[in-house]
């Protein structure tokens, strides 16, 4: 078997050690050298195995303490993104594709929670995002805390990595972006309006305005990226 082939059968059977065993995230692997017998793999294979599931997420190294079953995040996902993946905005269009099925979504599930209070935060950030527009300054930072705030309530992380992964392929594209052609602190403010009155059908319409802008800016984007690539 290949030096390839070996690590990445290590790999398998590391994935399969973990499931099997039902082991839970902050679950300590055994030592190296018990690992390696276990598996029925060299201890060579095992290292470049753990090494690459290390960079996935799968398992943490904790120096001096040993291998242990991490916690799941898209991080590593996000981090291993190519930078390409930005080019001509088609990927962003597939990305609010997704986010916005998400973020309409749970609209009605915020309502349900009654979530008036946390929505205190949600409106301040909205506010400042309309005082740095207005100054022409860069409010990108606010409006991503103001997505991951709305959901805090909901305590998923699932929800919180996906928008961070949204987020890196926003920032990619940075200044390539169209500017939005109205003020989108009120815009966001509008959503934290209809979700403070317990109005699903209003916060899912609000939302959903809010990505028919985006979505806009991303066409505008790929056209123009497309244009840009004709022969002259």
């Amino acid at each position: 078997m290949k030096r390839g082939s070996l690590y990445r059968h290590a790999q398998d059977r590391l994935r399969a050690f973990i499931r099997e065993g039902n082991l839970r995230p902050g679950d300590r692997l055994p030592p190296e050298a018990t690992l390696a017998t276990e598996l029925g793999v060299s201890r060579m294979s095992l290292r470049e195995a753990t090494r690459s599931l290390q960079t996935l997420g799968v398992i943490e190294a904790q120096p001096g303490n040993g291998l242990f079953v991490a916690e799941f995040s898209f991080r590593p996902v996000i981090e291993q993104l190519p930078y390409g993946l930005a080019d001509s905005g088609r990927a962003l269009d597939e990305i609010l594709t997704a986010r916005e099925a998400m973020e309409t979504g749970l609209m009605p599930a915020l309502v349900r929670l009654g979530v008036q209070e946390d929505l205190t935060r949600c409106a301040e950030l909205a506010t400042e995002m309309s005082r740095l527009e207005a100054q022409g300054k860069s409010y990108a930072e606010v409006d991503r805390a103001f997505h991951l705030s709305l959901y805090q309530p909901l305590h998923n992380p699932l929800v919180d990595n996906l928008i961070e992964l949204f987020w890196e392929l926003y920032s990619r594209l940075g200044d390539a972006i169209p500017a939005p052609e109205h003020d989108r602190g009120e815009a966001h403010l509008t959503i934290v309006r209809a979700l403070q009155d317990g109005d699903a059908a209003a916060s899912v319409a609000r939302m959903q305005e809010h990505f028919d802008d985006l979505r806009s800016r991303a066409a505008r984007l790929q056209q123009a990226t497309q244009e840009e690539a004709r022969p002259s």
